[in-house]
């Protein structure tokens, strides 16, 4: 299965879930995407930065202390963002990949499978590389 194969069928697991991309955290690229309808790349290239900002940025910066009194990798694994109408949830690749996925979800998303099935895409894109 192809990178897009495999962003297309997670997508099509999430009910609510219109667009899942597939972001290099260190260049902020795009690498590919999946979506219900073709989203702008203004749009893409923001999502791109926000999940920067959130898993390794400003926001991750605030977060370090008590991500590190935990004892374990003191980096953002999850960032979830939600607003009125969608849920963004951000997922860290595993280990040191500099990899990143980004799901918008309606409101109502069960949040707790969208970080599962995100896991499990990584998890499979990491061990395909």
């Amino acid at each position: 299965m192809d990178m897009t194969e495999t962003l297309d069928a997670m997508r099509s697991d999430l009910p609510g879930c219109s667009l899942v991309v597939f972001t290099d955290l260190g260049s902020k690229l795009v690498l590919c995407t999946s979506a219900a309808s073709k989203p702008a790349q203004e749009e893409l290239d923001r999502l791109s930065d926000l999940a920067q900002t959130v898993l390794d940025g400003g926001v991750a910066e605030g977060a370090q202390p008590v991500l590190a009194s935990g004892g374990g990798d003191a980096r953002a694994g999850v960032a979830i963002l939600a607003s009125g109408n969608e849920t963004k949830v951000f997922l860290r690749a595993p280990g040191e990949a500099a990899e990143a996925l980004t799901c918008i979800c309606g409101p109502d998303a069960d949040l707790q499978k969208v970080v599962d099935c995100g896991r499990a895409t990584l998890d499979g894109i990491v061990a395909a590389s």
